[in-house]
């Protein structure tokens, strides 16, 4: 009960944290419309894909799951906030699970996911071919996803004390993941060597599930890509409580 109670109040921290950020959310609303709608009825009619959907469609779904892990990623970064204002040394001496501070953070970023992803599709849907096709679908990508970059946000930040080692590593580390992932191009156009790497590339699934979501269309088999997203977003969460704590007590 009392790992509970540490949860809930920490998780309504965090969720505060995020309806105080207001400059914050414009700039993930207005980006990937200002993308799409340049970039995707720019590239629309030149462009053939090979499902038969539109480039305008594939983009503005791609950019959902982009701002997804980019924003979940970048929560570990409030870990070296609430380190460096002192929050983080009060919670360590307090009787506050680890766990709790960790998971607290993930579960506030899903929340913001969903609200961030939802509001995104209100809009798309008025100039672009999206919709909620796949409900169940939709929401197990956002978690995903969000758990796989979150978890990864926590455990850079649990070993880096800067904020600009971590902008920076996180970009050297996700960059790379969001240009292999099937976002901009559909995987299987890609070159040979290119292509392997995106299969083993994590955001792929995620991507293809939340695609299936908002397109009812898939590359690859949804069930497949569900349960690797499932498998890797849960040892993402372990790993990432497991640095944390380590990272603590260190």
């Amino acid at each position: 009960m009392s790992a509970l109670l540490d949860l809930r109040v920490l998780f309504g921290r965090e969720v505060m944290r995020y309806r105080r950020e207001r400059a914050y959310w414009v700039g993930q609303l207005v980006f990937p419309l200002v993308f799409v709608g340049f970039m995707g009825f720019g590239l629309d009619r030149i462009t053939a894909l090979p499902n038969g959907a539109t480039y305008t469609a594939h983009l503005a779904s791609g950019m959902l799951a982009l701002m997804v892990g980019s924003g979940a990623v970048g929560s570990g970064f409030t870990l070296i906030e609430d380190r460096d204002t002192g929050f983080l040394r009060a919670l360590l001496i307090a009787p506050v699970s680890r766990a709790s501070i960790v998971l607290a953070k993930l579960l506030a970023r899903a929340l913001a996911s969903l609200v961030l992803i939802g509001l995104l599709l209100l809009v798309l849907m008025t100039f672009t071919p999206l919709r909620v096709a796949n409900p169940v679908a939709l929401i197990a990508a956002i978690l995903g996803i969000t758990a796989m970059f979150s978890s990864m946000g926590v455990v850079l930040a649990s070993r880096l004390r800067r904020g600009e080692s971590f902008r920076t590593l996180s970009a050297m580390v996700t960059v790379p993941l969001y240009l292999f992932s099937g976002i901009f191009y559909p995987v299987d156009t890609l070159p040979l060597p290119t292509r392997w790497i995106a299969f083993v590339n994590p955001l792929t699934y995620g991507v293809e599930l939340l695609r299936y979501g908002v397109m009812d269309v898939s590359e690859r088999s949804v069930l497949v890509s569900a349960a690797l997203l499932f498998a890797l977003g849960s040892i993402g969460v372990v790993a990432a409580i497991i640095s944390f704590d380590r990272s603590s007590r260190g």
